[in-house]
């Protein structure tokens, strides 16, 4: 098991036995000057509160394990308004809201549509679009965000 690996193991279980999931996590560095990152997040989002708090739960975890006798800088947040959509409760969580998805037409054309993601299912996304309901399946989707409105 590498150091990420060995890491992981130790912050997954603690997002979600607290009702987070890791949406991604990095290891930076070596054990003299380790740098940890953890993004999290839920349906509702994470509050800054809930990052500290997750935050304080996974030193705690971390600094009790022999085996990571180490210095580390451990960084805890959300991932981001930026952060493409991968699973199924983030699609849940955007319902209703404007995405922009680049997605494959053909092997190597990617197409880039925005519009209101209006359903979901493990098979496709549905956004509705100026030119209409459009299907995507979620296969082709290369990267689907949430469009910023300001």
């Amino acid at each position: 098991m590498d150091l990420k690996e060995k890491v992981e193991s130790i912050v997954r279980p603690i997002c979600e036995s607290n009702g987070f999931y890791l949406v991604n996590m990095s290891v930076k560095g070596d054990l003299r000057n380790l740098i940890i990152q953890v993004f999290a997040d839920n349906e509702k989002g994470i509050t800054i509160d809930e990052c500290a708090f997750l935050s304080h739960k996974i030193q705690d975890e971390l600094d009790m394990d022999e085996s990571l006798a180490m210095n580390y800088r451990l960084d805890v947040s959300s991932p981001g308004l930026d952060h493409p959509l991968q699973y199924d409760w983030e699609f849940k969580k955007n319902l209703g809201r404007p995405l922009v998805v680049k997605y494959f037409i053909e092997q190597d054309k990617i197409w880039r549509v925005t519009g209101k993601l209006i359903d979901f299912n493990s098979d496709q996304i549905v956004l509705e679009t100026k030119r209409g309901t459009l299907e995507i399946k979620r296969d082709d989707i290369k990267q689907a965000k949430v469009k910023l409105q300001w």
